[in-house]
């Protein structure tokens, strides 16, 4: 299993091959010599990458990048963040309170729109 760094997935890694099949067949047709060089490119830069996003940037589950990541806290789904108006972080919970500075969220500001996103 592998961790993807730019969109989160955890899975098993898919082969990726850089060009397109149909630039292949075209630059086949116009050129023998550039067809086998872009054919050969194709076979040399194949990757393991993300199944989901392509990405090269992945690492195994047990990295401590990846560690740090699943510690990291992740929103319930239908709660919506609000904005702390003096530390500026996204509070990700019901309360109302931000748990880094503990500033109250201001019910006047949150229907105004300034704080709610």
């Amino acid at each position: 299993m592998k961790y993807c760094i730019d969109c989160g997935f955890v899975g098993v890694p898919k082969q990726n091959t850089p060009g397109t099949l149909s630039m292949e067949v075209a630059v086949w047709l116009v050129s023998v010599v550039l067809g086998a060089v872009y054919s050969l490119w194709r076979r040399w830069a194949r990757y393991q990458g993300c199944a989901q996003c392509g990405s090269k940037h992945i690492v195994t589950t047990d990295s401590r990048v990846a560690l740090a990541a699943f510690r990291r806290p992740t929103p319930a789904p239908g709660v919506r963040p609000w904005a702390c108006l003096a530390c500026g972080r996204l509070v990700f919970t019901w309360g109302p309170f931000c748990k880094r500075c503990l500033t109250p969220g201001s019910s006047a500001s949150e229907e105004a729109g300034l704080v709610r996103i």
